[in-house]
């Protein structure tokens, strides 16, 4: 047997939104609370170095398949929907899907390498704060949509991160597809929103 590693030629698709999910130009929502969590937390999100490109397509993947699995469990009209234009500040935004299951939700698909040991498993549990810029997404898109209810889907890749015994070995943990419904106040909506407005105003995004 003779093997021969050659380059896969997948460069230019990797990490890349597929046709249909291009990226218009103009100011998008991700570059707000982007921004700001840049500021609020440097040491995690504004490190200086380039986007993984195969931890992207990991993440666009799992949306794919996720967005197929629930339009077939749900209904026709859930799943991606494209890019909408917040009409007061023409703000682009693009929900992972919105679902249709006896009211409008906001579906939100994230693959991490955080460690899953400290989300709620119980109801009106609560999440640390490592999971905020997951939640400043989410009421900004809610508010754009205007519903209070959202969905979370999680993949967690290395689980909560322990390890368990089997065989005498030490056996690290699995990976979790974990899911939550949120429903936020008008008030939650409305503070996250003045607030992110208010960043993007003083950083020259706004006028």
């Amino acid at each position: 047997m003779r093997v021969t590693p050659i380059d896969h030629g997948m460069e230019d698709i990797v990490g890349q939104n597929g046709p249909g999910f291009e990226r218009t130009p103009g100011l998008h929502m991700s570059d707000i609370y982007g921004s700001l969590y840049k500021e609020l937390e440097p040491a995690r999100f504004n490190t200086g170095e380039p986007l993984d490109r195969n931890r992207l397509e990991l993440g666009l993947s799992l949306e794919v398949m996720l967005e197929e699995g629930l339009r077939f469990r749900l209904s026709e009209q859930s799943g991606r929907p494209g890019e909408f234009v917040e009409p007061e500040h023409g703000i682009i935004y693009s929900p992972d899907l919105i679902i249709f299951n006896g009211k409008t939700r906001l579906g939100e698909i994230k693959l991490t390498w955080m460690s899953s040991s400290q989300v709620p498993r119980e109801p009106n549990g609560s999440f640390p704060p490592k999971f905020d810029k997951y939640f400043t997404q989410m009421k900004l898109y809610c508010r754009c949509l205007e519903t209070p209810y959202a969905r979370l889907m999680a993949f967690f890749v290395n689980g909560d991160y322990s390890f368990r015994k089997k065989g005498g070995k030490a056996i690290p943990a699995a990976p979790e597809l974990l899911a939550w419904d949120i429903e936020f106040t008008k008030r939650e909506l409305h503070e996250e929103w003045q607030m992110c407005m208010q960043h993007a105003r003083m950083r020259g995004m706004l006028t």
